[in-house]
């Protein structure tokens, strides 16, 4: 699991201007997600953000004041390794005489995950599996457990024995994201199953990523990335 350290910091403090963000405004009842996009960074001091103006966050405007908490996640598509920075802070201040800018605080402690470097991401996730049916997929999960490892080409599941499945069978995998309190799905096909263990009762189904489309198969991937880091405990 990729840890904080002066590389992070370092890669964050050469960010560049204009790279897309994803702002999660902690409210009392439920997280306020805005897009945005990076602006500036005074090292070991605030991060800068560009302020929007579309209905998302005009609906969050009574939240974005000195001292809320938010989570930030800034992915850098443009860089061949897709590195993916996640860390929780606070809101400093708003200006809008400069700019339309929101300052928040510089981060005590970043997550990050390069997307293209490893072939597979180790993770925890919360995780089920559904059937297809002649007009889509079954609501109820046919196995519920949690993903240990993930790319843009597929993973490993683990979790409850699938009666009848074999290699090569189409499935839904969802995805539960706390903290944006969402469900992601994505199509995937079986390629290998791990019995049960004389310790265990949950089998492994290593799957791929069924997806025509690469910019859809890494926004998932990045998504359950991201929702791995931000569940990390912090000090």
């Amino acid at each position: 699991m990729p840890n904080s350290n002066d590389g992070n910091f370092n890669y964050l403090n050469r960010m560049s201007c204009n790279t897309e963000a994803q702002l999660q405004i902690l409210t009392p009842t439920q997280p306020i997600r805005l897009r945005t996009r990076f602006i500036g960074i005074d090292p070991d001091n605030a991060v800068i953000f560009a302020l929007g103006s579309d209905r998302h966050w005009l609906a969050a405007k009574e939240f974005i004041t000195q001292g809320q908490g938010v989570i930030v996640r800034i992915i850098n598509s443009d860089d061949p390794e897709a590195n993916i920075i996640a860390f929780r802070s606070k809101i400093k201040t708003l200006l809008n005489h400069a700019g339309r800018w929101l300052i928040i605080d510089y981060p005590s402690q970043l997550q990050s995950v390069a997307l293209r470097q490893h072939s597979r991401i180790p993770i925890m996730v919360s995780a089920s599996l559904h059937a297809l049916k002649p007009d889509g997929y079954e609501s109820k999960p046919i196995s519920s457990g949690n993903l240990h490892d993930i790319s843009i080409k597929g993973g490993a599941y683990v979790g409850n024995l699938i009666p009848g499945c074999d290699a090569d069978q189409a499935l839904q995998l969802q995805v539960k994201i706390e903290q944006s309190l969402e469900t992601i799905a994505m199509p995937i096909t079986v390629k290998n199953i791990q019995l049960p263990g004389d310790d265990s009762n949950e089998c492994q189904y290593g799957f791929s990523i069924n997806s025509d489309d690469d910019v859809d198969a890494e926004e998932f991937v990045q998504k359950v990335v991201l929702s791995h880091l931000m569940q990390q405990p912090k000090s």
